[in-house]
């Protein structure tokens, strides 16, 4: 059992160390300019896009130059996007986002910030985004909000079980501890004159008594309500605080009383101080008190944000109310009785607990399988993010407090041992779950909240669509322009909207033909159309100026597929960025007469080398690179950015994907094609369904049109520094 609790508690720590990381990027869902991104033109009006909407009177947004001084700027919140608009034209240089802010829907306070350059590369971590919640002061906050959970499901299970069990419980007057059981010492009848008076012999209680209870009951109870009100009154004050960035009796207001989580976290105090008044007197409206308590702590969290509300705050109450009736009724047990558990009152109590701690576990495991489908978007989450690590280890916490209770009900072992071990595990069960509340969002409820910010307009002053489900979102070359589709089919009739960009973005000034079907104008550099029947493959006409450019677009995918090739595609990512070595062919051309051809070579973790075809060769290793023109000696510098370079980092598709589609699978490989119009930029892979690689990739985003070729899959290759290197740009 000592080998069990250390093993669980080994995973759950490898899960919280390294949570922090995975943190960043979990609510600001983007920018314009792109984060890290330099850029020719200085920016009329720079757009943060976040997960859910803001709150106004709580949130900060500045603007700083290289130099840290802040440019003027006012800042408009629209529901889930920030634009922050500079007084005066900014000049060429590097500049600094940073914000403060807070979400309306679970009152997650967000902090961070990110980097851009006009005309200059940015300055080194600019790309560093979303401050993690345990930093700075974080820690305290997540150790009191832990604290404040163990608390309150032993103040709650201890209130549920004897509301449930009886008044009496955990101990039981025919053998345990009640002031009708005590010793009594009476005194002797006076003494003669001259005579010692003596005590004479405790008086037998009227029931036996074969043990005594380590502590009174109501006390423990009057204990962790006191904590559990004293606890929820410092961690509302510390998320205000943290929320308005300082300790003020307006930051307290804005914070606390002007919506649901604030109200919830307000409501909490009030209910744990009911329940405690009632205690005594009213068990059972004390019980009440204590199950809407445990409401509050629902309305407060992630089920508040889920997209099916109604079942995840359903299925999150039912978890944590039948975790504090199974843990919080174990721990009354052993605050209660002590070192005394082997004595028949205990052991009654313990059998009448029996009768509803088994039920709340199976409410646990089924409510939690629900919230589990809820907050996840694939089983893979559970090994492929911080959020689903953790709760991997709270799954294997629950599973071995599980083993534990059963191998003192059932199994025969000692039951002190056996009882503290389950206590213990529900300790790191409650760490496990406060550090589940410090994520801003689980993965699904991340990946639906993305998807909805993808359809907010980006590209300024060309909005382009986010993709419906039933849509296929493509995009190819026509000249130098990007043509983007957005295909519907109904029966035998494929229709759609074609939208153009030129080299800038912005909306194409040449007119759209469909060849054998009938287009539209709706508006500069768009069309709808309409053709029958549906072709396999969609053929667009663009004019520019005297000519005249043809794109061919896959017209043909499987609807139905969705969740098929969003697996393929994770799947895919995770095999690329597991290899150990692979090469590259690319080629890129912006439009007619351009083309640049570069060979890489990548060698996990940190290794790249490539040369282009005008001979340019550069090798990047960590965050250190080398770059030699054809004549001229190698020259040592650091990476643009001081960005550490990763071969990992050089597999991402996953957060371009808001839309994905199947196009086709057929003799072991599969085509998926990828879809952020936000960015914007449109991705085609070619995957190997036997292992997962990917042999092609075919990008179309404005200004360029990339075709990569991927092989060599961990086949050895040596990536060393170039000897000779001299020091320089």
């Amino acid at each position: 059992m000592r080998r069990l609790l250390g093993a669980a508690l080994i995973a759950a720590g490898l899960s919280a160390a390294t949570a922090p990381a995975a943190f960043g990027h979990a609510a600001f869902a983007g920018g314009s300019p792109p984060p890290g991104e330099r850029v020719e033109t200085p920016p009329q009006r720079i757009e943060l896009r976040f997960t859910e909407p803001l709150r106004d009177e709580l949130s900060e947004f500045t603007l700083v130059d290289a130099d840290g001084s802040r440019i003027a700027a006012t800042a408009a919140i629209r529901g889930q996007r920030v634009l922050l608009t500079p007084i005066q034209p900014l000049e060429r240089g590097a500049y600094l986002v940073r914000w403060r802010t807070v979400s309306t829907e679970d009152a997650h306070p967000l902090e961070g910030s990110f980097g851009f350059g006009v005309g200059v590369a940015p300055a080194a971590g600019a790309d560093a985004l979303e401050q993690s919640p345990l930093a700075g002061e974080g820690w305290a906050r997540a150790l009191t909000r832990g604290l404040l959970y163990a608390a309150l499901l032993l103040f709650t299970g201890a209130l549920l079980c004897r509301a449930i069990l009886g008044r009496d419980w955990p101990v039981d007057p025919s053998g345990g501890y009640s002031p009708q059981n005590a010793p009594v010492t009476e005194p002797s009848p006076a003494p003669e004159p001259g005579g010692v008076a003596t005590l004479a012999p405790p008086r037998a209680p009227a029931a036996p008594a074969t043990a005594q209870a380590h502590t009174p009951p109501d006390a423990v109870v009057s204990d962790a309500g006191l904590v559990t009100v004293a606890l929820a009154a410092i961690a509302a004050v510390l998320d205000a605080a943290d929320a308005a960035g300082g300790l003020s009796v307006e930051g307290l207001r804005a914070y606390l009383v002007t919506d649901t989580p604030g109200l919830a976290r307000v409501a909490l105090v009030a209910l744990a101080a009911l329940a405690l008044v009632l205690a005594r007197r009213a068990p059972k409206p004390a019980a009440l008190a204590a199950l809407a308590a445990l409401g509050c702590i629902v309305a407060s969290g992630h089920a508040n944000s889920a997209e099916i509300r109604g079942l995840a705050i359903a299925a999150d109450w039912t978890h944590i109310t039948a975790g504090a009736i199974w843990l919080g009724g174990a721990a009354t047990i052993l605050a209660v009785w002590g070192t005394g558990l082997t004595q028949p009152g205990a052991r009654a109590a313990m059998k009448r607990f029996g009768r509803i701690a088994l039920p709340a576990f199976v409410a646990v495991a089924l409510a939690g399988t629900v919230n589990a489908i809820v907050e996840l978007s694939s089983v893979a989450d559970l090994w492929d993010t911080a959020y689903g690590r953790v709760l991997t280890a709270k799954v294997l916490l629950v599973a071995a407090a599980a083993t534990a209770a059963y191998s003192h009900a059932y199994g025969g072992r000692p039951v002190l041992g056996a009882l503290r071990l389950e206590v213990g595990l529900g300790a790191g069960i409650v760490l496990a779950a406060g550090l589940l509340v410090a994520f801003p969002l689980p993965p699904r409820q991340l990946e639906a909240a993305t998807g909805q910010v993808a359809a907010i307009p980006a590209c300024d002053p060309c909005p382009l669509p986010a993709a419906a489900p039933d849509e296929l979102s493509v995009a190819g070359q026509a000249g130098a322009h990007v043509v983007a589709a957005w295909l519907r089919r109904e029966g035998g009739t494929l229709s759609g909207t074609i939208r153009t960009l030129d080299f800038r973005g912005r909306p194409g000034a040449g007119a759209i033909d469909v060849p054998g079907g009938s287009a539209r104008p709706c508006g500069r550099g768009c069309a709808t159309f309409r053709t029958t029947p549906a072709p396999a493959v969609l053929r667009v006409n663009v004019r520019d100026r005297a000519r005249t450019y043809a794109a061919t677009l896959p017209a043909a995918w499987r609807p139905g597929a969705v969740a098929e090739a969003r697996r393929l595609l994770e799947r895919a990512q995770r095999t690329m960025r597991a290899l150990k070595s692979v090469r590259q062919h690319e080629a890129v051309t912006s439009g007619p007469g351009t083309r640049a051809v570069t060979r890489y070579k990548l060698q996990a973790p940190d290794r790249m080398s490539f040369v282009t075809g005008r001979g340019v060769q550069t090798v990047q290793i960590d965050r250190t690179q080398w770059v030699r023109t054809p004549g001229n000696p190698w020259r040592r510098s650091e990476i643009p950015g001081g960005i550490p370079f990763r071969t990992r980092s050089w597999f991402r598709w996953t957060p371009y994907a808001p839309s994905v589609q199947l196009l086709s699978k057929r003799k072991g490989t599969a085509e998926l094609a990828l879809a952020d119009p936000a960015t914007p930029v449109w991705i085609r892979l070619t995957v190997d369904t036997r292992t997962g690689r990917v042999p092609r990739e075919r990008l179309t985003a404005r200004a360029r049109f990339i075709e990569g070729r991927f092989h060599a899959f961990d086949e050895p290759i040596r990536i060393d520094p170039p000897r000779g290197a001299i020091d320089g740009e």
